[in-house]
This record gives C-alpha cells, sequence and structure tokens, in this order.
C-alpha cells in the first residue's frame, strides 16, 4: 500500500491508514483510554466486591483490579499489534482467521452488546443525573437526559475519529481532575475509614476469581476491537510497533482502571450506598461539588460509548451492510433505543445475555491470537486482506475458526463464571490444531495463502 502523504484517506473507513496519515501517538491513544474507562461500570465493580456488599476485604479488592487490568492491557496490546502495524480496523484484521463472510459473523456478535451498551451507558448516565438534579434542584426527567446525552454522544463520532479523539483525550484529563479533586476533598472530612475493610478475612478462592472474571466482562468486548483505535497510531519505531502498542495498552488502562475501582471501594467504606452515584451525592460538601458530579457523570459515559459501543459497530456496518460512518453512527443510535435499555439493565435475564454474549467472545479472541501470531506469523498481506478472492474457503468461511469459534462457546457455556478463561485457550487450540491438521489446505493453496 502506498504511504503517500497526498493521497486522500478516510479516516473512518474500513481501508488501511498508512503510517503518514495516522492522527495519534501512543499517548494521544491512552488518554482516549483513560475517559473511556473513567466509567460508573468500573467503579461498581469496587462497591459491589468489598464487603459487607460481597465477600472481599480491601487488600483483595486491589488485587482484583491489578490481576484484571493487566490481563486486559496484555490482550488489548497483542490484539491491537495488527492494527498500528498495518492500519487495519478488527472487521478486516478477521477476515485472514474466520474467512471474509466468518468475520462479519464474528463483528456482528461483538456490535450486539456494544450496541445495548451504548443504550445502557446512557440510560445509567441519565438515571443518575436524575439522582443528582432532585438533590441539587428538586427536579429531573430520566427520559430527557438519556435523549441528550444519545444526541451528544451521537453527533460528536458523526464528526469522525477525529472528533473523538480530541473530545476523549481533553476529557479524560477534564474527568480525572474533577474525580481527583472530589476525593481530595472527601478525605479530608474524615469519612473514609479503609481499616474498616480489612477487618474481614474474605476470600481468595471462588469469590476472589470470579470476582476477577466478572472485572474483566467489563472490557471483553473492547479486547477484540483493539484494532480499531490502535490503527490510528504512529508508533514511534515503525520496525517496534509492539513497545508503542504495550505502552499505550498498560499506561490508558491501568490507571484509570484502578482508580475507578478506588472510587467504588471508597465510596462503600464512606457511605455504604449501594448505588455510587448516591453515595457520591451524600459525599458532595456542597452544591458546587453537585455540579462537578453533574458534568462527571455525563462526560464519563460519553467519553466511553464513543470509543467503546459506537466506534466498532460503525466499522463494523461498512463492511457487513456497505454504511457509510454517518449511517452507520444514526443506525447505531437508533438501535440503541430500541434495545430498550430501561428494561434491560434492570431484567433478571441482563446477567443471562451478558453471559451468553461473553462465551463467544473469549473464543473469538482466540481465534484472532492464533491466526496472526501462530498461523500468520505476525505477518498479513494488505492485498490479500483486502481481495475479494482471498479468504473465501468454504463459500466465505473458514471451518476451522468456525468448529473453534462454536466449540469454544458450548464449552464456555458449561463455566459461565469462567466462560471468558475456558473459551479463550479452548478456541485457540481447537483452532491451530485444525489448521495443522490441514483442515483448510486445499483453500489455501487455491486461494495464495500459506500455513
Amino acid at each position: 500500500m502506498e504511504d503517500n502523504k497526498n493521497t486522500k484517506i478516510d479516516l473512518d473507513g474500513i481501508n488501511a491508514i498508512p503510517m503518514s496519515h495516522r492522527t495519534m501517538s501512543g499517548m494521544d491513544y491512552a488518554m482516549v483510554f483513560w475517559s473511556s474507562t473513567i466509567i460508573v461500570q468500573i467503579m461498581v465493580i469496587g462497591l459491589y466486591i468489598l464487603h459487607p456488599i460481597g465477600q472481599l476485604n480491601f487488600l483483595q479488592v486491589i488485587m482484583v483490579g491489578l490481576i484484571s487490568s493487566i490481563i486486559l492491557s496484555f490482550c488489548m496490546t497483542y490484539n491491537g499489534l495488527p492494527g498500528i502495524k498495518y492500519g487495519i480496523p478488527f472487521i478486516v484484521q478477521a477476515r485472514a482467521g474466520f474467512g471474509n463472510n466468518g468475520a462479519r459473523v464474528i463483528a456482528f456478535i461483538r456490535s450486539i452488546p456494544a450496541i445495548a451498551w451504548n443504550g445502557i451507558g446512557c440510560w445509567i448516565g441519565a438515571e443518575s443525573l436524575k439522582v443528582v438534579t432532585n438533590q441539587l434542584f428538586g427536579v429531573g426527567n430520566v427520559w430527557v437526559y438519556f435523549f441528550l446525552i444519545l444526541f451528544l454522544q451521537s453527533f460528536l463520532a458523526y464528526k469522525g475519529i477525529k472528533s473523538i479523539k480530541w473530545f476523549d483525550a481533553a476529557m479524560s484529563i477534564v474527568i480525572f481532575a474533577m474525580l481527583f479533586y472530589f476525593f481530595f476533598v472527601v478525605f479530608k472530612t474524615g469519612k473514609v475509614d479503609i481499616s474498616a475493610g480489612m477487618q474481614v478475612k474474605g476470600n481468595w478462592t471462588f469469590a476472589f476469581w470470579a470476582s476477577v472474571m466478572g472485572a474483566l466482562a467489563n472490557y471483553t468486548t473492547a479486547i477484540l476491537n483493539a484494532s480499531d483505535v490502535m490503527r490510528h497510531v504512529k508508533p514511534k519505531d515503525p520496525e517496534k510497533p509492539i513497545r508503542t502498542s504495550a505502552f499505550a495498552s498498560f499506561f490508558g488502562i491501568i490507571p484509570p482502571w484502578m482508580f475507578m475501582i478506588l472510587s467504588g471501594m471508597i465510596i462503600g467504606l464512606a457511605t455504604g450506598a449501594k448505588d455510587p452515584i448516591e453515595g457520591l451525592v451524600q459525599l458532595a460538601p456542597n452544591s458546587a461539588f453537585g455540579i462537578i458530579l453533574l458534568l462527571f457523570i455525563i462526560l464519563a459515559q460519553v467519553t466511553s460509548n464513543l470509543t467503546l459501543n459506537i466506534l466498532p459497530p460503525a466499522l463494523a456496518m461498512q463492511d457487513i451492510f456497505k454504511f457509510s460512518w454517518k449511517k452507520g453512527i444514526i443506525i447505531v443510535g437508533f438501535l440503541s433505543v430500541l434495545t430498550c435499555p430501561w428494561i434491560l439493565f434492570t431484567s433478571d435475564y441482563f446477567f443471562v445475555f451478558q453471559n451468553v454474549y461473553s462465551c463467544f467472545l473469549g473464543p473469538g479472541f482466540g481465534v484472532l491470537i492464533a491466526n496472526y501470531y501462530i498461523v500468520n506469523k505476525q505477518k498479513y498481506d494488505l492485498d490479500l486482506l483486502y481481495s475479494n478472492e482471498a479468504y473465501e474457503f468454504y463459500k466465505g468461511y473458514s471451518p476451522a475458526a468456525m468448529i473453534a469459534l462454536v466449540g469454544g462457546a458450548v464449552l464456555a457455556f458449561f463455566f459461565m463464571n469462567y466462560s471468558w478463561f475456558v473459551g479463550f485457550p479452548t478456541a485457540f487450540i481447537i483452532y491451530v490444531v485444525l489448521k495443522k491438521m490441514g483442515i483448510e489446505s486445499k483453500y489455501d493453496e487455491l486461494q495464495g495463502l500459506k500455513m
């Protein structure tokens, strides 16, 4: 692919982005994910797994946060490498492993929870705003807030990746500063007694590892789409992009992740509230801090949805349905409303929904990693990836990948609390074994592919 600065490149399309046209540094990427990770959902983890609501003590919750964020950072680093190296999005990266049509299947599976979570994120933000405005002004309409947040984030996404980048990067500093200052004031009041969180024995067995899995569940969707944002990053050393990928992922995820886990614990210790927003409102020393809290809620949900829940399905729709970026953004917003997040999020079936899609995401990740690092040995041919003839396998589907995806998902169903840890290695092994056995050798030879 010609790397010419004068060549017009659609940064919001699915074609590969050459180095000369990339608009992000590793630090830009990290700041985008700072704003994407500072969200109420992760704050809830720290609040709910700490005793007395949960079964863990203060130290164990810290360890849950560290282990889950390190695992997540490794996964984002290595699955994002094809993106930073070749400038390709997830939907194109998946073609090499799943086949041209198989890639659309895994992208469709990935898009369902993204669209649902986009609506849920707006609804969480709307309900949180209602709590705050009721406390401050005695008024609040959750429906007005819901559509206000949905419109705001859709408008920003509609303007393209550059808009998402500058908004998320700028807001990451603002959001972090607001929350940091908030807790600085809270600690000065002396309401927080950390020792109270250490007075229980806790649990280092099932409850501990189930908590790690629960924490990871918040970002399992983002792992698959690491390349969607990473392809906009220009590495300092193009010969060693892994360094920039690692810095961007580890620095972009671990600090805000741990800060939000800690925030949830502090709220629980200081107030005993089961809702982090209600706890924050209780801790606010005056109405001025209530306004800061109001801004935090809006910005946190919008920045997260832009990166994690709007960008991936909008890109997938370009390949699956041939929609433009702007049309895809509008449809994502419309579908987010149709998921009825006000029902889904409070339904008894919500966790069933989350567990079911998680059973497919681990195996999907296993196939992607196995294909890039074992089968293709970290080398892709862009001409083949964007060719209609290559990666057709059997009617556009890779038998090895589809068997691995279904096999990993079926086994994961029997271990719902550990579905990602079960599905990922199972699919990885099945895919590699089937490829080594030559199940697709005749397709590889016909399409000029190599094992």
